[in-house]
């Protein structure tokens, strides 16, 4: 790792979290090797970006000179590494939404049928992207925008608790919406099944 590498990945954890900038946070989150990290500390210092401080405990504490910290950022390193996690697999969510689309689509029946076990984990890992594979796109669209406002707007303090709580509610719609597809031969929405339910019985009549 180079100098200016480190510089960046520690005026990041700075202006992302609230995690404060102690040498085993920094060296952990820039993966830098401990006499590197702190030898880049103090050459930060000296230049004036960094300003250090010593706190009760004798451990030291660095600061961002000229930098505000985020109000509601991550204040543990964990919450920080979880929601780096969450953004990775939101910005890689539509390329592995069409690479699991493509190694299910061989699991449904005659080729109009959707897997329910794929709908389902699509949408557990990916949230409402994965309702695309079988929801009305009035319902997975706005879904999707909903989860990605969600991800810039609510305190990421709030949000690791909450998407905890909603994966499992998004894994079950997967799972209504592709049982519905394989009864009614058509993406049907949670709340506007009616026609599903018409076909069904005008099928029955016949």
């Amino acid at each position: 790792m180079k100098r200016k590498d480190f510089e960046a990945k520690v005026l990041g954890i700075w202006m992302r979290s609230r995690v404060p900038l102690t040498l085993a946070h920094v060296q952990h989150l820039t993966s830098a090797a401990r006499p590197d990290a702190k030898k880049w500390l103090d050459a930060m210092t000296v230049d004036g970006l960094l300003e250090a401080n010593v706190a009760d405990d004798g451990e030291m504490i660095w600061t961002v000179r000229g930098a505000d910290r985020p109000r509601a950022g991550a204040e543990t390193v964990a919450e920080l590494e979880r929601l780096d996690h969450l953004t990775a697999q939101v910005r890689g969510a539509p390329r592995a939404l069409a690479r699991l689309s493509r190694a299910t689509s061989l699991a449904t029946r005659g080729g109009d049928e959707k897997s329910i076990v794929a709908s389902g984990a699509l949408s557990l890992f990916l949230g409402p992207l994965g309702w695309l594979y079988a929801a009305p796109l009035k319902e997975a669209i706005p879904g999707v925008l909903l989860t990605l406002l969600a991800t810039s707007l609510v305190p990421h303090v709030l949000l690791v608790p909450l998407l905890a709580i909603l994966a499992p509610l998004s894994g079950g719609a997967g799972i209504y919406y592709a049982w519905r597809y394989n009864q009614t031969g058509e993406r049907t929405g949670l709340f506007s099944d009616k026609r599903g339910d018409n076909r069904r019985d005008n099928r029955k009549d016949k």
